[in-house]
């Protein structure tokens, strides 16, 4: 079976009524059949599990003969895999020393003088479907909406890795944060961008570097793995992160560490790992320009976000929040409201709340109405034409709309560091057409 041909292991299965659905975890269930710890059995829901007598283990065992860090087992695409870490006394699958092999059914492996048997199972989770119109930052009764919120909530405290996938701007950071805030996890929410264009960039603000790894590191920096330490770490555009890296990555997540760069010791740290995409990584693991392992390893659990146009019903609700959250303090017409519902939505709810931003600048004092919105005809992306006052597209949009939209690029450039593939997804634009307004308003 080829990495790709099973990749997704969340399974989502109906449950007895309408409202009621299960989710399957795969989980790994370890028994020690011989040895001090005889009779123990556990079960745990995680993508790889440490064996040991340190404290600090998944499965901590009092066997003197049994190193303090000894073996790893984790789940792969091909079965479980069990790794020695450089233990005194070895690791033995039926009889043979091993550094690293796969287990077969029924196979007895040996730490020391503790025997066990070690199996893959599926350990399912009834949850029903949402009754809430918010859950956390999320706003919408619509039925997606309720779905997804039964599904964050059956999965929020596991400590199962979870990829979200949506469409640009459909909310995916703010599923991350109820996630997070869902997870009883004390530690902080850190976030990152995997989409900056430079490797080496990209490897320092992930992992970290020591004091004098390259030119110009005058002290340490932890990386955003160990600043989320305790915590989660949401890794956004994960589908943008170069090939080359991915394998650190991989790495991290298996064995729950990280090599800063500049130094040969890693780090431990505890972290639940989130990751988000807008692109299709199952056609890019055909394409091999998506590791296969990688992403066997970060779709866990998959949550997918709807589209703002499946959830059309909640756009009213979604316009007054974001106006209170804005603090425009503008009411809307019931024409607008309809033409808001109405729209395709391309940028998703970022590009509503750009366009309510917009709105109250040109409504003035007064309600917003149909007129203040500026949506794009159907057929036209929103973000290549404006309206002009005669109601027709126009590439040249009118003076007060202009310095409107020069200061939301100024500073949405301000708040992504002057990163513009990031500016360009904050406002709901194409990055050609965001480097086209920078060359015309002379940025």
């Amino acid at each position: 079976m080829s990495t790709h041909e099973s990749t997704d292991q969340t399974h989502l299965v109906p449950g007895a009524s309408p409202e009621s659905r299960r989710i399957e975890l795969e989980c790994i269930v370890l028994e020690v059949v011989e040895g001090p710890n005889a009779g123990l059995r556990t079960k745990v829901t995680a993508p790889s599990i440490r064996l040991g007598t340190s404290a600090d283990n998944d499965v901590v065992l009092t066997d003197p003969t049994v190193s303090r860090r000894h073996a790893q087992i984790r789940i792969t695409s091909h079965g479980l895999l069990v790794r020695d870490l450089e233990s005194t006394n070895g690791t033995f699958c039926n009889d043979v020393r091993v550094v690293e092999a796969y287990l077969k059914p029924n196979m007895v492996c040996a730490l020391g003088q503790t025997k066990l048997r070690v199996a893959r199972q599926f350990e399912s989770r009834h949850y029903k479907v949402g009754q809430e119109r918010r859950l956390g930052t999320l706003v919408g009764g619509s039925a997606p909406m309720r779905e997804l919120y039964g599904l964050l909530q059956a999965v929020a405290p596991s400590p199962a890795t979870v990829l979200i996938r949506g469409e640009s701007g459909s909310g995916k950071e703010v599923v991350a944060r109820t996630l997070h805030a869902l997870s009883g996890r004390h530690g902080p929410l850190v976030v990152f961008d995997a989409s900056v264009t430079d490797p080496e960039m990209v490897r320092n603000d992930l992992f970290g570097h020591v004091k004098g790894a390259f030119t110009g590191a005058s002290g340490a920096r932890d990386g955003a793995f160990r600043r989320a330490h305790g915590g989660t770490l949401f890794i956004d555009e994960i589908g943008e992160l170069p090939l080359e890296l991915q394998p650190r990555l991989l790495r991290a997540l298996e064995n729950r560490e990280v090599v800063p760069v500049g130094s040969d010791e890693p780090t431990k740290v505890d972290v639940r790992v989130l990751a988000a995409t807008h692109r299709n990584l199952d056609e890019m693991v055909r394409d091999g320009t998506f590791r296969g392992d990688l992403f066997f390893r970060l779709s866990v659990i998959t949550v997918p976000v709807p589209p703002l146009r499946a959830i059309r019903e909640d756009i009213p609700e979604l316009a007054r929040h974001f106006s209170e959250q804005l603090g425009l303090r503008r009411g809307f017409s019931r024409a607008a409201l309809d033409a808001l519902s109405a729209y395709h939505w391309p940028g998703n709810v970022r590009e509503l709340r750009n366009v309510l931003e917009r709105a109250a600048v040109l409504c003035g004092e007064g309600e917003i109405q149909p007129i203040h919105l500026l949506l794009a005809p159907q057929d036209a992306p929103a973000q290549e034409q404006e309206v002009g006052k005669d109601g027709q597209a126009s590439a040249d949009p009118p003076s007060r709309l202009r310095e409107v939209e020069r200061r939301m690029i100024v500073e949405a450039l301000e708040r992504n560091g002057n990163n513009k593939s990031a500016a360009a997804r904050e406002l709901g634009l194409s990055l050609s057409t965001l480097k086209r307004r920078i060359a015309q308003y002379g940025l």
